[in-house]
């Protein structure tokens, strides 16, 4: 069946379930307003006719279902009966509704010429109903506007089916020639498609050509990735050894930094005390040069001692000079006194009290000359210990003073050695911070490793998948390479 007769079938069938509805309407209708009938036809006449009409129109449904015929025989039945209806049913106006029915039931075949017939046929039929019903009717002028509005309406409604039919056939004409030029724009498109596909086939040729050289690519990157994988975990193994150096070295550096900044700390605590050496070492030359004059005066004083213990002696030795001549006076006086007799008594009592005071004279002189020796000595003595203290004290200024300069001279070096300390912590501690680097670097390195091992591991399963794919669309390739040769030909 082709899409043409398909479509005649189609109308064909819809329309006579449409038309089936309609009959069995109007049959009744017959039916129901026989009572008072107004009409050309009684009840009987117009039964037989629809009956008539009905069987005609079964049988050209069933003849002519398939051909352009059946549409003009059913409509044409359709039409008989609605004349029948209207030629019966005089004293019914609103029955006039049946024709809107038949001009909706032929817009189903999208006939012009049909539609014409039809359309005429339904305005004239509606016309013989407004002569029949101003003639038969009891009381025409009852309903003789409506009859007439009928009239129109079915005018109105046949004229819009008509422009219908024909709008809708200018559009179909319209899309008919749209699709015979995309048709046509197809067969050119086909054409072109056809070339496209030569010339696919002939790049699917090449692509063939050039899959069999990637795979064989492939392989030889696969096999390099391999010996990467390889490569790269040993890199990993020995990057792991060296990160285990590296911390050992790390443990190292930050005990010599440890040790590092001890020293230096310790460095400042000897300049520090050194510093305050230095001040004591000054004030002690200072406290000496005090003690060294002290000294030199004390000697001065004990040299003027021993002059005046000089002095001393020979007032002494005067008195005793004097007691021993006032002695010799006493004893010469007391011989005068003896020789004197009783007139001399007097005197020789005073001359005996002379001779005693110059005893004691003597005896303390004599116990002051030995204390002024005795002080002479100690003072000789404390002389020279004098003397043996102010060198001594000037040997201990000048070592002092050399002690100062030593002093000085390790101030001098322990600053330095601070100074180097500071830069020795200093590097130690950038050693350290570098070293940190490298085993952070070292770490990133090796996990760096195993990514690119594992990427290395990946990229071998990768090429294996390649390797299977490549293979696949080769086959796939080679089908389309057929299909395109078999469509050529």
């Amino acid at each position: 069946m082709t899409l043409q007769e398909k479509q005649i079938y189609e109308s064909n069938l819809l329309a006579f379930k449409l038309a089936c509805i309609i009959n069995v309407f109007e049959i009744l209708s017959t039916i129901v307003y026989r009572a008072d009938r107004v009409g050309v036809l009684n009840t009987t006449a117009m039964l037989v006719l629809q009956f008539i009409v009905l069987a005609l129109f079964i049988f050209s449904y069933i003849k002519f279902s398939h051909d352009e015929k059946g549409k003009y025989l059913i409509m044409g039945c359709m039409i008989a009966n609605y004349l029948v209806v209207i030629l019966g049913i005089v004293h019914v106006p609103y029955l006039w509704a049946f024709g809107p029915g038949l001009l909706i039931l032929v817009l189903l075949y999208k006939d012009p010429k049909l539609t014409i017939i039809t359309a005429c046929s339904v305005v004239a039929i509606n016309l013989l109903f407004a002569v029949l019903y101003l003639s038969l009717a009891a009381d025409p002028s009852e309903r003789k506007n409506m009859v007439f509005t009928d009239v129109v309406y079915a005018l109105l409604l046949a004229l819009m089916a008509v422009f219908y039919v024909r709008l809708s056939n200018r559009q179909n004409a319209e899309t008919i020639d749209e699709i015979q030029e995309a048709a046509r724009q197809q067969k050119e498109d086909a054409e072109v498609i056809k070339s496209i596909g030569i010339q696919i086939g002939e790049k699917l040729e090449e692509a063939n050509e050039a899959m069999e050289s990637l795979s064989l690519k492939v392989t030889s990157s696969a096999d390099a990735s391999e010996e990467i994988s390889q490569s790269v975990t040993l890199t990993a193994e020995a990057i792991q050894t060296q990160t285990e150096m590296n911390a050992n070295i790390t443990e190292s550096l930050e005990d010599i930094a440890h040790q590092s900044t001890e020293m230096r700390s310790n460095a400042d605590e000897v300049t520090d005390n050194i510093k305050d050496g230095n001040t004591l070492v000054k004030e002690l030359t200072t406290k000496a040069q005090e003690a060294s004059v002290i000294n030199q005066e004390t000697a001065e004083m004990t040299t003027n001692l021993q002059k005046s213990a000089g002095t001393v002696k020979d007032i002494v030795a005067a008195i005793l000079s004097i007691s021993g001549q006032t002695n010799l006076l006493a004893l010469n006086a007391s011989i005068e006194a003896a020789r004197a007799g009783e007139a001399g008594k007097g005197f020789a009592v005073v001359a005996d009290e002379i001779r005693e005071l110059s005893e004691h004279t003597k005896q303390s002189a004599e116990q002051i000359a030995s204390t002024i020796d005795d002080l002479l000595d100690k003072v000789n003595t404390a002389s020279k210990n004098m003397e043996r203290s102010v060198e001594s004290a000037n040997e201990q200024g000048e070592i002092i003073a050399r002690t100062g300069e030593k002093f000085e001279v390790i101030l001098e070096k322990v600053s330095d050695l601070t100074t180097r300390a500071s830069k020795i912590s200093d590097n130690v501690d950038a050693c350290v911070t570098a070293n940190t680097a490298v085993m952070d670097a070292i770490s990133n390195l090796s996990a760096t490793s195993e990514e690119v091992a594992a990427s290395s591991q990946s990229a071998i399963e990768i090429s294996e998948d390649c390797k299977k794919d490549m293979a696949a669309t080769k086959d796939i390739l080679n089908k389309i390479l057929e299909i395109s040769r078999s469509g050529n030909k």
